[in-house]
């Protein structure tokens, strides 16, 4: 006789994942889009600045109770914004670097206003404040590239 033992074998039965088929895919998918879509706009639309630029004036009091104000004039992506301000005599005008380099304004080389000068450079998100205090037509420039520019009318 021979060294051989019958066995009993016993089949194991695999588990099979339930499929998605026909309408839950479909609307797995579009919940999927959905999802990515609205990611996507929550990021990106954070970073845009649809032509918000407009200057912000900040009333102020000073000590002959004449109200003076503070604007913004944006640069970004070699721009100025607005490009052409008008202001009163004694407000006060903030250029904020909105670029991703410094820049550096100065007043135009034809310009009678003398001090106009960010003596240094103004970093990304930083600003440099003038107040004006004289009537008159202001023209002023990055100094890194002339052929950005602007220009400040106080009345």
């Amino acid at each position: 006789m021979s060294d051989f033992e019958p066995q009993l074998a016993v089949a194991k039965k695999q588990k099979r994942l339930p499929t998605i088929s026909g309408p839950g895919l479909f609307w797995m998918l579009i919940i999927l889009t959905l999802v990515l879509f609205g990611l996507a706009v929550s990021m990106l639309g954070k970073s845009q600045n649809f032509g918000n630029d407009l200057p912000t004036p900040t009333e102020t009091v000073s000590a002959d109770t004449k109200l003076s104000r503070i604007y913004t004039v944006s640069y970004k992506g070699g721009v100025f914004s607005p490009t052409n301000l008008r202001i009163h005599a004694g407000d006060t005008v903030r250029f904020k670097n909105e670029g991703i380099f410094p820049i550096r304004i100065v007043s135009g080389p034809d310009s009678i206003l003398v001090g106009l000068d960010s003596i240094g450079d103004i970093p990304q998100g930083s600003y440099f404040s003038f107040t004006f205090a004289a009537k008159g037509i202001f023209d002023y420039h990055n100094d890194r590239n002339t052929k950005e520019t602007g220009t400040i009318i106080v009345r």
